[in-house]
């Protein structure tokens, strides 16, 4: 009886998150298709399909749904990158996969994307602001190890976080909000190798 408790409790928990999940799927598709402002809480529970009950359950407001949905945003884009970045060990190879697991994301996810570019400085982000930066902080220092490794054996500069990102993510965001906005003049996978070999070269550079 113990362990068909437990099973039944799994059961129930399993389908609260697919539910939240589609809480979520809903408010994205509302957010691009009529914009945060216009969109309303009954707009999000039409398009899940859910219960008043159900979408305040996980969602106490439309500011807290929006919030939520940008950390997991993050989130998202965050595990992709440190995926790409620690299944490999040749350093140029992994500043290379940085630069393109970052475009492929924004490929695989232009709505998610747009959404973090739009929302960056919106009000609903405050009250979860420290919840980013420990996120980002999470992110940063699971990535130190394998840059540490490298800049100790000169094959990187020793930068600073921030010039760093800067580096590696400042010319390929601006890529990617052309790209999302539809008025990039290349193609993705051109933009993925110009840009992945722009960041080599100027951390190559860098260490003299």
């Amino acid at each position: 009886m113990e362990q068909a408790a437990v099973q039944r409790q799994s059961a129930r928990q399993e389908a609260s998150e697919r539910r939240r999940r589609e809480i979520l799927d809903a408010a994205l598709a509302c957010f691009a298709a009529r914009g945060y402002g216009a969109t309303t809480m009954a707009d999000i529970r039409k398009r899940a399909g859910a219960s008043t009950g159900s979408i305040y359950h996980h969602f106490k407001s439309k500011e807290h749904l929006a919030a939520q949905l940008y950390l997991e945003g993050v989130r998202s884009s965050q595990e992709h990158g440190l995926g790409s970045l620690l299944a490999v060990q040749r350093t140029e190879d992994g500043i290379r996969a940085l630069v393109e697991s970052y475009l492929t994301w924004v490929q695989d996810n232009p709505q998610l994307a747009a959404f973090l570019f739009a929302m960056r400085h919106a009000d609903f982000m405050e009250p979860v602001e420290s919840e980013l930066d420990r996120m980002n902080r999470t992110t940063i220092e699971t990535a130190t190890e394998w840059f540490r490794a490298r800049i100790q054996s000169e094959e990187l500069p020793d930068l600073s976080p921030d010039v760093l990102r800067a580096i590696l993510y400042g010319p390929a965001a601006h890529f990617a909000r052309r790209y999302l906005a539809g008025d990039a003049d290349v193609d993705l996978r051109t933009a993925k190798r110009q840009l992945a070999d722009a960041a080599w070269h100027a951390l190559r550079a860098a260490r003299s």
